[in-house]
């Protein structure tokens, strides 16, 4: 049993809002943060942490839910799909569980797979609209995203920056996936000078925006990526 407080005119419409797509489009675009070394970067995006039960598939689809304005709750979400304690979320069944909410919302999913790069990411977030990336999130990973994240504090030269990655990645073998270490989390941003793509964990805070390779990306995918659109 979940408990949802809400507004009464959204409840009367079953949980639907009324914010209109024209409205929502233009909201979301507006969240689109370009800044001056190249990132692209949607901001205001609800922060969920899937706290110790490891719910990451379900906080990523509330993170996202709500973003677009159809309620949503991770507990929820976490029963249609079928989430064990410390996570082992079936993302085809969560993914049917929220269909109907965002159906009635006025909301699509898209869903699609292939590499991860600047380029296939922009048509998404250059209207606002977050993406749910499903991939491992290994110890490797994880250990380059936080290094590359805080090097890259102060970048101004994109340049000078996409070199120095490129030092740095000399000797460094492909990231392998583990199959012991599914994850769900967000895409949401990228910068094309220099390669990158940003991802949003539901850990908190902290992980709101980290940054990584696209070809880097792409070798831990597991290949399903999902977006709420219009």
């Amino acid at each position: 049993m979940a408990l949802r407080i809400m507004a009464s005119r959204v409840a009367d419409e079953g949980g639907r809002s009324r914010v209109t797509d024209a409205e929502l489009m233009a909201r979301a675009k507006g969240n689109v943060e370009h800044r001056a070394n190249g990132d692209v970067v949607i901001r205001e995006i609800p922060m969920v942490n899937q706290g110790p039960k490891g719910y990451c598939a379900p906080a990523t689809w509330e993170r996202a839910m709500r973003y677009m304005g159809v309620p949503a709750d991770m507990y929820v979400l976490a029963m249609a799909g079928q989430s064990g304690a410390g996570g082992g979320t079936s993302i085809v069944a969560i993914a049917a569980g929220a269909k109907d909410a965002v159906t009635r919302g006025g909301r699509k999913l898209e869903s699609f797979s292939g590499k991860i790069d600047p380029s296939t990411v922009a048509k998404y977030i250059d209207r606002g609209l977050p993406i749910m990336w499903v991939m491992f999130s290994t110890k490797q990973y994880n250990d380059i995203a936080d290094g590359r994240t805080k090097e890259r504090e102060g970048m101004t030269d994109p340049a000078a920056w996409k070199k120095a990655v490129a030092d740095g990645r000399k000797g460094q073998k492909p990231l392998q996936p583990n199959r012991n270490e599914g994850h769900v989390c967000m895409i949401i941003g990228y910068n094309k000078e220099t390669g990158e793509v940003a991802v949003s964990d539901s850990w908190g805070p902290q992980f709101e925006e980290r940054w990584i390779l696209g070809v880097e990306a792409t070798q831990v995918s597991q290949g399903s990526m999902t977006v709420i659109g219009f």
